[in-house]
């Protein structure tokens, strides 16, 4: 799909297997009720493994990940209910808003060996199972910044 243009409904007689999440997302922004659940089982798994990524470097409970992705992914489909929904890249809206909604919640260690930027990478990467260009995407980056914050990232943890 180009990002300008709109994917097709869900709903006339397509199977939905057929469909990735961003289509889906295009979907659901034009109004088409039949996507929202089958984006949502598309989204979630995606969302609470960052969260619980998240969660698990700052010491809290899994169970508080699993709400907070919930929390996510209703701000998610909310902006995409909104007039300005499809405005952006789907991956962009999902990771800044599952992002911010973890900033708010888990506060981020000081002593920690990476940097914010190469633990996202990180998380998205090797937990969520994007990859770089779907992560610069997600990130506003570039696919060659990503691999280099990876790299860096890695050889962090190494010396650490």
């Amino acid at each position: 799909m180009t990002a300008g243009g709109r994917a097709p409904v869900v709903g006339a007689g397509r199977p939905s297997s057929n469909f990735t999440a961003c289509d889906l997302a295009w979907s659901v922004a034009a109004g088409d009720a039949a996507a929202l659940p089958v984006l949502l089982r598309e989204l979630h798994p995606a969302v609470s493994a960052y969260s619980r990524a998240r969660a698990k470097h700052v010491g809290y409970s899994f169970s508080d990940a699993d709400r907070l992705a919930l929390e996510a992914c209703r701000s998610i489909l909310t902006a995409l209910s909104a007039p300005s929904g499809a405005d952006r890249p789907f991956l962009r809206l999902a990771y800044s808003l599952a992002a911010e909604t973890a900033d708010t919640r888990f506060a981020v260690r000081r002593d920690a060996p990476l940097t914010r930027l190469q633990q996202d990478i990180l998380i998205l990467r090797t937990i969520v199972g994007l990859d770089p260009e779907q992560t610069a995407v997600a990130m506003a980056l570039t696919p060659r910044r990503v691999r280099v914050e990876q790299h860096a990232a890695l050889s962090s943890l190494r010396a650490a």
